[in-house]
């Protein structure tokens, strides 16, 4: 019980997003299987669907809405920015957000202050996938999921994901993500939480007018479908997903899902602020958190500084193990790994002047201000 209780906790935050759909339609009774509209690519869509364990459901209000997500740090923040749902990144530094014309929009952070606004090139389509809402961005930064309405989706908002293209600097052609996510019904959200391990997605099939249902599951590795031996009648209902029991191949790692959903919303709500850190203004002053500094600015380039040293660290931890395997390594391994050493070991270097770099910058920033 007292896990059911934090995870309604938990998900109702997604209803900031639910609100901002379309209206599901009115409540039917719940069949086996839903029914499917009469669209060609509903049925390829069942014979491809993904093979997904979910680990529990909760039905919420569209309307009632938290304002945090208690996600693992490495998942950012969904945030509730003016009239729109915003994700923001690990370090506060980017944003998300869809604006009233249903275009996603992104800002970026420099010195404290949020910049322009840019809508984020070769997503939209007009009739094709329009009306775009529900932004999460992946921790690595290139891959995008988001809900959108159009001639490409199977119902009333799909789920669907997106990277961006280096070369080009847009992001490739949206990709529905077919189902068990999507359905004839209005599917609303979709966010994976790589600390915890654990996904969300949201949508209002089987669900009377202004309700959603809360899907956790684990994410997947590799896509995988389901093999023969499933008959099509089967096949809809993993594809819509009538009954999770039948999702459960392996109990022992449903329970650890739902203990490591537990954990991450143990955890402090800003784990930055809380942690022990300690930075020396000067020869009299040490602050302790990112709230203590006083000049504009300064507290978000403390937490950006923090990343920073924490990404540095993996950097080193990953270096050791590449050394202690190249000592035991085959001698047709190792010019590749010497090779891999040294760039990690440049990196390294140029990970630490940066970081000395922006120690200073926030000092002078500091002691400036405090002066003045």
């Amino acid at each position: 019980m007292m896990l059911l209780k934090r995870y309604t906790v938990l998900v109702l935050c997604l209803c900031v997003c639910l609100g901002a759909a379309s209206q599901a339609g009115k409540r039917k009774r719940r069949p086996a299987v839903s029914e499917t509209a009469a669209d060609p690519r509903v049925e390829q869509m069942i014979h491809n669907t993904q093979r997904i364990m979910f680990i529990d459901s909760v039905v919420v209000t569209r309307k009632e809405a938290v304002t945090q997500l208690s996600l693992t740090p490495q998942a950012g923040h969904i945030r509730q920015d003016a009239q729109h749902l915003c994700h923001e990144n690990e370090i506060g530094s980017r944003r998300i957000y869809s604006d009233d014309a249903g275009r996603l929009l992104m800002q970026t952070k420099t010195g404290g202050e949020w910049g322009d606004e840019r809508e984020l090139a070769g997503l939209r389509e007009p009739g094709v996938i329009d009306t775009l809402r529900c932004p999460f961005m992946m921790n690595d930064g290139m891959t995008l999921y988001f809900a959108a309405k159009g001639s490409e989706s199977i119902g009333g908002y799909d789920i669907f994901v997106t990277r961006y293209d280096t070369d080009t600097h847009t992001f490739l052609k949206p990709e529905n993500v077919g189902m068990p996510f999507n359905s004839t019904a209005d599917d609303l959200f979709y966010v994976i939480d790589e600390g915890a391990r654990v996904g969300y997605f949201a949508t209002t099939r089987r669900q009377p007018e202004g309700m959603a249902c809360i899907y956790s599951f684990i994410p997947p590795t590799t896509r995988q479908t389901y093999a023969e031996g499933y008959d099509l009648h089967q096949l809809k209902g993993l594809a819509e997903i009538s009954s999770i029991a039948d999702t459960w191949s392996n109990e022992k790692e449903r329970i650890n899902a739902q203990e490591r959903m537990l954990q991450a919303q143990r955890q402090p709500r800003d784990p930055v602020a809380e942690s022990a850190v300690r930075f020396a203004v000067d020869g009299n002053t040490v602050y302790s958190s990112p709230s203590d500094f006083k000049a504009p600015g300064n507290a978000d380039r403390f937490r950006q500084l923090l990343y920073m040293q924490k990404e540095y660290g993996n950097q080193q931890e990953e270096l050791t193990k590449s050394r202690n395997y190249y000592a035991k390594a085959a001698q047709s391994e190792r010019p590749q790994l010497a090779d891999d050493i040294a760039r990690a070991e440049r990196e390294l270097e140029d990970a630490e002047l940066a970081i000395r770099q922006l120690e200073k910058e926030i000092r002078n920033i500091e002691v400036q201000f405090l002066n003045h």
